[in-house]
């Protein structure tokens, strides 16, 4: 329905609350001390082969010592403690520890840069900072900015501190409340300086049950951490949600360990950016014999046309078989529930997944809000990111801004009253700075972060970030991609290979202009990227890249402006 120029939608009716259950909890250091006493033999927290391996009793003795150890430093209800280090197990027990004493979690990229270092504590002021030995060498600059710096790992470790005398860690913990201070999470960054997004405990707790109430999994979940731990959908989907269903999770340091941590893991549950999904289809693209590319072009033949995982219904016995290797090839054997959120994810990378036979999902959620909408397994919801979920409300602006509205959204930045007040406002609907659209069954569809659109010379509005993720999707030479044309006769890219393909050679050159070719026929006319330039250069985190690999569009069209300058010159432009 449309009301005063604001589009509107329901939530989906076929989605209703779970009735009858136990009442949850209201903060995550309940949730975890009644799943430590409900499952405490099952399997918390190991890295892979014979490495960590602890249960959750131990894991709850572990953040137990952490927690005095913490106190000792000083830590208090209302404090904040930051964190610096690649996933591991001893992650999850600090942070988990600074929340039974009441204190807030801020974690910082493992590859963050020291002016960002020194922007995310000197903004949260942590009481304590625990870093990663391997890590400290980055805080060279910025030690001074915090009261206490301890060392996450090694005999030195913040847990073998002595707890201070007279230390009460039950009590400390049920002070815990609601309302109390959760986490600081950072955003990305695309245009300026991070700002500090404040979550309570209350609000994730909700978020989770709505989260969960879409598609309720086995007890007994595995998933794997390979996400950075300073991402809201690692946090959420991954650490807090463990603490409710008692899940085993097996850490992965680095990305290149991934594809060996998913074999060894076999994962139940398994959250993604695009980008890693996308890496996984690649390398199992690389390892197929013409037997099997022919079984999985079959299946996704299928998804194509029903959209969605009926198609393994009117498949062979021999191409299921096949494709039931192929998942058990790349550690997807067992997988309930896989999803993808924070960008664009290309339509040939979902498909691949639903031919493949996975439960592949996305969902969207910004720092700000949780995970409002979601598409539904089975259903043809490709090429949106579902429908509104319940204890949700999303609306369009006259321009076609999405606008949330929950309690399960966050309370605001921290130390940012003016950016709360814009993006939060006073009539509870925060601004998520994202163009959408529905579609007659209520499916939302993103267009565009509404700051990136591109207006051409001709005047249609372009948004690129599609346009982007369909180029590498079409090569996966392809690393990153930015489009660019703003008031300018038509559109280019400037293009740079992934890190695998250290030159730019002839047969580079040839796959990405073949890639832009198929890309410019399927898409609008008047989208067409009509040059393009491939850099030699590597795009990091930090300068043209944000932590969470997203493009810092101003910081690139300036560092680029006379390479984009010069497609425009060129006699074919």
């Amino acid at each position: 329905m449309i009301i005063a120029g604001t589009i509107t939608t329901p939530t989906d009716p076929s989605i209703t609350p779970a009735t009858g259950r136990k009442a949850p909890p209201v903060t995550f250091v309940a949730a975890f001390q009644a799943t430590l006493a409900r499952v405490p033999d099952r399997v918390a927290l190991r890295t892979p082969g014979s490495g960590v391996r602890l249960t959750w009793q131990q894991y709850g003795a572990a953040v137990k010592r952490t927690a005095g150890a913490l106190a000792s430093l000083g830590v208090v209800r209302g404090d904040r403690v930051a964190f610096l280090s690649r996933n591991r197990p001893e992650l999850a027990i600090c942070e988990t520890a600074a929340l039974h004493l009441g204190a807030a979690g801020v974690a910082l990229y493992a590859a963050s840069p020291p002016v960002t270092i020194e922007h995310v504590l000197g903004d949260s002021a942590p009481r304590a900072l625990i870093v990663e030995k391997a890590l400290a060498g980055a805080l060279d600059e910025v030690k001074h900015a915090v009261p206490s710096v301890v060392a996450l790992d090694g005999p030195d470790a913040v847990e073998n501190l002595d707890s201070p005398r007279g230390f009460d860690f039950e009590r400390a913990w049920q002070a815990v409340d609601a309302e109390d201070l959760l986490a600081i999470l950072y955003t990305s960054g695309t245009t300026g300086a991070s700002k500090g997004v404040e979550w309570t405990h209350g609000a994730w707790l909700r978020a989770l049950e709505r989260f969960d109430m879409l598609q309720p999994e086995p007890d007994g979940i595995r998933d794997l951490s390979f996400a950075p731990f300073a991402h809201v959908g690692e946090r959420a989907t991954g650490h807090w949600r463990s603490m409710l269903h008692g899940s085993t999770r097996t850490f992965c340091a680095t990305p290149a360990e991934l594809p060996a941590a998913l074999l060894d893991a076999r994962p139940t549950f398994l959250f993604g950016s695009p980008r890693a999904w996308q890496g996984l289809k690649s390398a199992l693209e690389a390892t197929l014999e013409p037997a099997e590319r022919a079984c999985l072009d079959r299946a996704a033949g299928r998804v194509r046309a029903v959209a969605g995982g009926a198609h393994l219904a009117s498949l062979s016995d021999e191409d299921k078989t096949v494709l039931g290797t192929l998942r058990a090839r790349i550690g997807l054997d067992r997988i309930n529930r896989a999803l993808t959120a924070a960008a664009p994810c290309p339509i040939a990378v979902q498909v691949h997944y639903h031919a493949l036979g996975v439960p592949f999902g996305e969902f969207y959620a910004m720092t700000e809000f949780a995970a409002c909408t979601m598409t539904r397994p089975g259903l043809a919801d490709l090429g949106t990111v579902g429908r509104v979920i319940p204890g949700f409300e999303v609306r369009l602006d006259a321009d076609g801004e999405v606008l949330v509205q929950s309690d399960s959204c966050a309370r605001g930045y921290c130390n940012r009253p003016d950016a709360t007040a814009e993006a939060f406002g006073a009539d509870g609907w925060v601004r998520s700075g994202d163009v959408g659209s529905f579609d007659e069954q209520g499916r939302l569809r993103i267009v565009d972060r509404k700051k990136e659109l591109l207006i051409p010379a001709h005047g249609h509005n372009i948004a690129p970030s599609p346009i982007e993720s369909e180029l590498k999707s079409a090569c996966p030479l392809i690393g990153q991609a930015i489009v660019v044309g703003d008031r300018r006769p038509h559109l280019a890219a400037l293009i740079v290979l992934e890190p695998a393909q250290r030159s730019v050679d002839a047969g580079a050159a040839a796959a990405v202009a073949d890639a832009i070719k198929r890309v410019n026929i399927a898409g609008d006319p008047r989208e067409r990227i009509e040059a393009h330039t491939i850099l030699a250069d590597a795009w990091t985190p930090g300068d043209e890249l944000t932590q969470t690999l997203k493009l810092r569009r101003r910081r690139i069209l300036q560092k680029y402006a006379a390479q984009i300058d010069a497609m425009y010159e060129r006699p074919e432009s």
